[in-house]
C-alpha cells in the first residue's frame, strides 16, 4: 500500500460516478484520506467471510467477483466498485471474493474514512450515498432477474418431471428407478 499523491487521488475519485459530482474542495478534501492499491494480476484482493471494513475502486486493470466455490458473479473494470456493502452494516463480512484479471490499481476507502467524510459534509455524503444506492439497486434488479430466471427453469423441469410421472402412472407402470406410491 502505498499512499497516493493527491492530485492522482483526485483524478481517480472524479472519474469515479460516485465522487464525480463533488466540488473540487469536497475532493482534494477526500482525496487526502485514500490510498491506492497496487494488486498483481491473480491476485485476492479481499475474501468471502472476512471483516470488512473497506470499500475499493477500479482504477486500472479489472476484478472477477466470486462467490463461494469459485462461482463466477460479476465483473468490474475500471470505476467499478465492491466492498460498499461493508459500509451499511457493523461487523460486516465479505459476501464475495474479489481477485484481480490483470495487474490492477485500486483506490481503498476506509468505512471510518468516508462516514466522517459524509458525517461531516453532508451535501457531499448525500451525492456519494446515492450513487452507491443506485449500485446496489441496480444490482438487486440484475440478482432478482436472474433469481426469476432460475426459477422459471426450476419450475419447467419439476413439470416434466410431473408429466413423466403421470404419463407412466396412466399406462399402468412405473418409471424405471422410481418407488412404488
Amino acid at each position: 500500500m502505498s499512499a497516493p499523491q493527491n492530485d492522482d487521488a483526485i483524478r481517480a475519485l472524479r472519474a469515479n460516478f460516485m465522487f464525480a459530482s463533488l466540488s473540487d474542495e469536497q475532493l482534494a478534501a477526500f482525496a487526502g484520506q485514500v490510498w491506492f492499491e497496487k494488486i498483481p494480476a491473480g491476485s485476492v484482493i479481499v475474501r468471502e467471510g472476512e471483516q470488512a471494513d473497506s470499500l475499493y475502486v477500479v482504477v486500472e486493470g479489472g476484478v472477477n467477483v466470486l462467490k463461494g466455490a469459485e462461482q463466477f458473479l460479476a465483473y468490474l473494470g475500471p470505476g467499478g466498485f465492491f466492498g460498499e456493502m461493508a459500509l451499511f452494516t457493523e461487523q460486516s463480512r465479505r459476501s464475495a471474493t474479489c481477485q484481480a484479471t490483470v495487474d490492477s490499481t485500486c483506490v481503498v476507502i476506509r468505512k471510518a474514512v468516508l462516514e466522517q467524510f459524509c458525517t461531516s459534509r453532508p451535501d457531499a455524503g448525500l451525492i456519494i450515498y446515492r450513487a452507491i444506492i443506485r449500485t446496489l439497486a441496480e444490482r438487486l434488479q440484475t440478482t432478482s432477474a436472474d433469481l426469476a430466471f432460475l426459477m422459471g427453469v426450476h419450475v419447467r423441469q419439476q413439470s416434466a418431471v410431473q408429466e413423466l410421472v403421470d404419463g407412466a402412472k396412466s399406462r399402468g407402470r412405473r418409471p424405471p428407478g422410481t418407488p412404488e406410491i
